[in-house]
């Protein structure tokens, strides 16, 4: 995770202009034209072919070929289809549309006033640089060492002469769709050698009579950094707290929140004032009032979680944990120390400070009745280990004895933790195996975390791994008694270069993606093909339970069926299919 991690300079760049069509392609937008081609997915020298989106598109790899090409899925979640789109001649300005998507009795899938769209991208490539140690024993291994991973969903694409375009279909189905088979037509249109040409392929989606909790279960956190904001804006800096800077956070927000996240950090504290006479501090939330008040009007908010307030005195894993604490200099005014725990500055501090912000909290409401210190957690500092695990202790012991209501979570790696300190434990995922976590005190809640650990074999979200390592991501949270799944790589990009370009950062050791989850563009972001299917796995996380809710056995089976400890999975993704399909038959009939 490296939180704390120094920022190089940034690096000035030109982003490859896009090139934007008056007709492109938009969020639930059809784009009108004449058709020509039967829908048999070949047509005009156009090949549609259609794979399995947890498939892994690579150069030098035959695509994957499906004997049951129907998407089924419960009412609630998404649909989603890969295509591949290739020719013996080059293509350009290729865009898509779907015709329609009914069954037999004409029900439509798609009520675009209601937001019930379908999103098409085309898929981009992007490098790893980065060989790090211990990868994968399943690692793609690209012929070209390009991976697919963002989903540009705002312009054509071109295919080469003899090439593959990757084209991503994300199906929103509504938890009042009626059950049933539909039928759909994807049509493809575009040029060759100047003349216009196009061809379809027919999608077919069954949806049971199964609805997803509107409110998924699972909860899930991935840290963002608005400093990086930078690069959505043309590579010129975003000020703080200006127009522009909440215009993006809007964006950034609303999008993660469409892809299950549910929780969101904040790294505002309360500003020091000093008292008249000098001899005491108060502290203004305003500003701390004004991220929260925005998040709760424009998301989805289930927990709202506190930056750090220590980290290592030198940066060095084992280093102690010091603070930096606001001191009054006895002119009235006050200066910045970087102090450790035992220090009686930081006790006064950390009394004053966490004293006041618990009565703030409790003081400001939620819509339901609920207070803020409800949904509020407050880190204390990043990544304990064995060696300085007394002094982030330290720490927490002063700020629970200021402010027991406040709760603690902590991306905790030391082999024991104290539950009387710490409310959510976050192990990192290989870490689960510790005694520790085997007995989780009642009271305590137990999450997870990956980064750029664990590797080898341990599931993960990196570009160079198999997609359905990141799917059952949350197939593990299941199995594991985890309820929270915590990342800290949501956007932070450039750190080797233009981040369209090289999603690793070989000076920091992190594998392709770690740091980001989700891509910049102008003005906008752009999600990934990892986003997406960490979704799915999020909802595959209801239906688990849902499953458990009235068969724990069964739930059991099928989980254990695919993940068989914590670094052995079933990863064929013909078998992932049919365990989906028995816990969907399974909740029909119930």
């Amino acid at each position: 995770m490296f939180f704390f991690v120094k920022y190089q300079s940034l690096i000035l760049m030109k982003y490859k202009a896009l090139s934007l069509i008056s007709s492109i392609l938009l969020l639930g937008t059809a784009v009108s034209y004449t058709a020509t081609a039967k829908p048999d997915g070949r047509k005009a020298n156009i090949s549609i072919v259609q794979t399995d989106p947890l498939f892994n598109v690579v150069a030098g790899e035959d695509v994957l070929t499906m004997k049951d090409d129907t998407v089924r899925v419960a009412k609630g979640e998404n649909a989603v289809f890969q295509m591949v789109v290739s020719s013996s001649d080059a293509l350009s300005g290729l865009k898509a549309q779907l015709l329609k998507l009914k069954d037999r009795k004409g029900n439509s899938l798609l009520d675009c006033h209601k937001g019930q769209c379908a999103q098409f991208g085309w898929v981009n490539y992007v490098k790893s640089s980065n060989h790090y140690s211990h990868p994968a024993p399943d690692s793609l291994k690209p012929a070209d060492g390009k991976y697919p991973d963002p989903i540009i969903t705002d312009t054509t694409a071109n295919v080469a002469k003899d090439g593959r375009g990757l084209l991503w279909i994300d199906i929103p189905i509504p938890a009042n769709a009626k059950a049933g088979i539909y039928k759909g037509i994807v049509s493809i249109s575009g040029f060759r050698n100047g003349k216009a040409v196009s061809a379809k392929k027919t999608i077919t989606i069954k949806v049971y009579p199964v609805t997803l909790p509107k409110e998924q279960s699972l909860t899930v956190t991935n840290w963002y950094f608005p400093e990086k904001f930078y690069y959505v804006n043309g590579c010129d800096s975003v000020v703080d707290d200006s127009p522009l800077y909440w215009n993006y956070l809007d964006k950034m927000v609303k999008m993660a929140s469409a892809y299950g996240q549910n929780v969101w950090i904040i790294y505002d504290q309360g500003k020091p004032e000093v008292s008249p006479d000098g001899k005491s501090m108060s502290f203004d939330f305003t500003r701390m009032d004004k991220s929260i008040e925005f998040l709760l009007g424009h998301t989805n908010v289930r927990m709202i979680e506190a930056h750090h307030i220590a980290s290592r005195s030198h940066n060095h894993w084992a280093d102690p944990f010091w603070a930096e604490v606001p001191v009054l200099d006895g002119k009235g005014g006050y200066l910045i120390k970087r102090l450790p725990y035992t220090d009686p500055q930081v006790k006064v501090y950390i009394d004053s400070y966490f004293s006041s912000l618990q009565d703030h909290l409790r003081y400001r409401r939620l819509s339901n009745g609920r207070t803020w210190l409800d949904i509020y957690v407050q880190h204390i500092a990043d990544e304990p280990v064995n060696e300085n695990r007394e002094t982030w202790e330290g720490f927490a012991s002063l700020v629970k004895a200021a402010a027991p209501d406040i709760k603690i979570i902590e991306a905790y790696r030391s082999e024991q933790f104290n539950p009387k300190l710490i409310d959510y434990v976050v192990p990192q995922l290989n870490e689960l195996s510790w005694d520790s976590y085997k007995v989780i005190p009642k009271g305590t809640n137990l999450w997870f975390y990956t980064c750029m650990y664990p590797r080898d074999n341990y599931a993960n979200r990196y570009v160079t791994i198999p997609l359905i390592k990141t799917r059952i991501l949350h197939w593990l949270n299941f199995k594991y008694g985890c309820t929270g799944y915590l990342h800290w790589g949501l956007n932070y990009w450039g750190e080797n270069g233009d981040p369209m370009v090289d999603v690793s950062a070989p000076k920091n050791d992190w594998p392709g993606g770690d740091a980001y989850i989700i891509y910049p563009g102008k003005g906008k972001f752009y999600p990934s093909i990892r986003l997406a299917t960490m979704r799915d796995g999020i909802r595959d996380y209801d239906l688990l339970k849902m499953v458990s809710a009235s068969n724990p056995v069964l739930a059991g089976k099928l989980v254990d069926s695919i993940v068989l400890g914590l670094d052995n999975y079933n990863t064929s993704i013909a078998n992932f299919r049919d365990v989906r399909k028995q816990m969907l038959e399974y909740l029909s009939k119930k």
